[in-house]
């Protein structure tokens, strides 16, 4: 089933779709998980953060603002998975620590957040494959470069390569667009 129909039905508070959701998005989520969590935690616990995922989206049916449903699990797969990990080590690494993103609690805040995500979006998709995919990869399921370099048959070296280039790309794609990673404060 589409994602929008799938959208719509959940927002409705239709409780079919909730194994539905599960059934086409499982082996997704746990991916992420997976590869946030399989060094440090457990099956049991990676089983856990994709379960908790899933009631989460369901508890906050409402409130979801994006169209972009399968987006907006990752997100959810990615927060539950880094909790998991603060828990579980009670400090979390400096460099993931710097890269959260705070939740605005200013209304011309979280605009200027869903701008610069949407805007995020749209500069991934610009990159054109294979470098959109290796992109993703990295940064939203957390594969390492062996990993991506392995599943689509390139050199690692190429792969850090088209990293570079695509963090490069959309700073510029951002700065083109008002946006400077100085000047923001998330």
């Amino acid at each position: 089933m589409n994602e929008k129909r799938l959208l719509h039905r959940l927002r409705r508070g239709d409780e079919s779709v909730l194994p539905e959701l599960i059934r086409q998005y499982s082996g997704y989520a746990y991916a992420i998980a997976s590869n946030i969590l399989s060094h440090a935690l457990g099956e049991e616990d990676i089983e856990e953060v994709v379960s908790d995922s899933f009631l989460s989206i369901w508890e906050n049916r409402e409130n979801i603002e994006t169209e972009m449903l399968k987006a907006y699990l990752a997100a959810v797969v990615r927060n539950k998975a880094k909790t998991a990990l603060r828990k579980h080590h009670e400090e979390e690494p400096l460099e993931d620590d710097v890269l959260q993103i705070s939740i605005p609690n200013q209304p011309e805040q979280k605009i200027l957040l869903s701008e610069l995500r949407e805007l995020a979006h749209e500069a991934v998709d610009s990159l054109g494959e294979p470098d959109r995919e290796i992109f993703q990869r990295y940064y939203f399921f957390y594969q390492k470069t062996e990993e991506i370099s392995k599943a689509l048959g390139l050199k690692d070296a190429t792969v850090r390569a088209k990293l570079a280039r695509g963090r490069k790309r959309l700073k510029e794609y951002l700065t083109e667009r008002g946006f400077s990673c100085e000047d923001t404060h998330y």
